[in-house]
C-alpha cells in the first residue's frame, strides 16, 4: 500500500511535465551532421549523425507520435558526440525505445527519457558517458547496457514496469550516486561479468541490487537498499563478487542473500544489515 501510494505521488508529480498527445503535427526531427541547438519540439526519429558533434535539445522533446524503433539514436559510427538538455517521449504513440546508443564514447548529459513500450535507454555501444539522466515510466527498464565499459552517473529511474538500470552481456561498465526505486521488479540487475555499482540508493522495488545471469567479479560498494522485498541478492549463477561496506535495511524478506552455498567465492564484507539467509554475509 505503501509503495502504491508513492507511485501515485510520482505519478502526481510529473503530472504537469507530461504532454497529452494531440493532432497538432509538429516538424520531423531529422538527421544532423553538424552541432546544433533545438528551437522547438520535433516529432521523432533525430539521428545524430556525426562523431565529435553537439546536439543540444534545449530544453524541448523529441515526441514519438509513431512506434518508431529509436527517438533518438546514435549509431554504431559515431564517436565523441553530446547529446543534452532534453526529453524523448511519447506522443500519439510511443517509441520502442526513447534513445538507442549504438555508437561508442558519446556523451548524454541531462536527458530525460520516458514512455517508452520497451526502455528509457538502449546501450549497444562501448565507453559512453551518462550523466544526469532520467528515465522513468517506460514499459520494461529506464536504462539497459549491452556494451563495454559504459559509466552511469547520478542517473534516476522509477516507475518502470521491470527494472530501473540493467546490465547484461557487456564488463566493465559502472553505475554510480543513481537512484532507483519504485520499479516493478529490480533496481539495479547486474547480469553482466566486472560491473562496478557504488554510492547508490535502490527502494522500494521488488529486489534492490540483483546479481545474476552468470555474472561474475562485480563490486558493490557504498550502495543504500531499503524498503525492498530483498535488499541485495545474489543467485546461484553468479560468483565471485564483492558485496562490501553497503547498508541494507528495513527490507521485507531479507537484507541480504546469496544463493550460493557457503557464499562459495563470493565476499561480504563489513555492511550493515539486519537479516541474512547465512552466516557467510557479513
Amino acid at each position: 500500500m505503501r509503495r502504491l501510494f508513492l507511485l501515485t505521488v510520482l505519478v502526481a508529480s510529473c503530472a504537469g511535465a507530461v504532454h497529452v498527445g494531440t493532432a497538432l503535427a509538429i516538424a520531423p526531427c531529422g538527421s544532423f551532421t553538424a552541432s546544433t541547438t533545438l528551437t522547438a519540439d520535433c516529432a521523432a526519429p533525430l539521428t545524430v549523425g556525426g562523431s565529435g558533434i553537439t546536439i543540444d535539445l534545449g530544453g524541448h522533446s523529441v515526441i514519438c507520435d509513431v512506434a518508431a524503433p529509436s527517438g533518438v539514436l546514435i549509431p554504431f559510427f559515431v564517436s565523441s558526440s553530446t547529446l543534452k538538455n532534453g526529453v524523448v517521449r511519447g506522443g500519439l504513440s510511443s517509441c520502442v525505445n526513447d534513445i538507442q546508443v549504438d555508437g561508442s564514447s558519446n556523451n548524454l548529459t541531462s536527458i530525460r527519457a520516458r514512455d517508452a513500450s520497451s526502455h528509457g535507454f538502449f546501450v549497444n555501444g562501448d565507453s559512453n558517458t551518462l550523466l544526469l539522466i532520467t528515465g522513468n515510466f517506460n514499459g520494461d527498464g529506464g536504462v539497459v547496457v549491452f556494451g563495454d565499459d559504459n559509466l552511469i552517473r547520478q542517473g534516476t529511474f522509477a516507475g518502470n514496469g521491470d527494472d530501473g538500470a540493467e546490465f547484461f552481456l557487456g564488463t566493465g561498465n559502472g553505475i554510480t550516486r543513481s537512484r532507483s526505486f519504485l520499479n516493478g521488479d529490480k533496481g539495479i540487475i547486474v547480469g553482466a561479468s566486472a560491473t562496478v555499482v557504488t554510492e547508490n540508493h535502490s527502494f522500494f522495488n521488488s529486489i534492490g541490487l540483483y546479481f545474476s545471469d552468470g555474472s561474475v567479479g562485480s563490486t558493490a560498494v557504498l550502495n543504500q537498499t531499503y524498503q525492498n522485498n530483498i535488499g541485495i541478492w545474489i543467485n546461484n549463477t553468479s560468483k565471485s563478487n564483492s558485496v562490501v561496506f553497503n547498508g541494507s535495511y528495513a527490507n521485507h524478506t531479507w537484507d541480504m542473500e546469496d544463493d550460493n552455498a557457503n557464499c562459495d567465492s563470493n565476499l561480504w564484507f563489513n555492511n550493515l544489515f539486519s537479516t541474512a539467509n547465512q552466516s557467510c554475509i557479513r
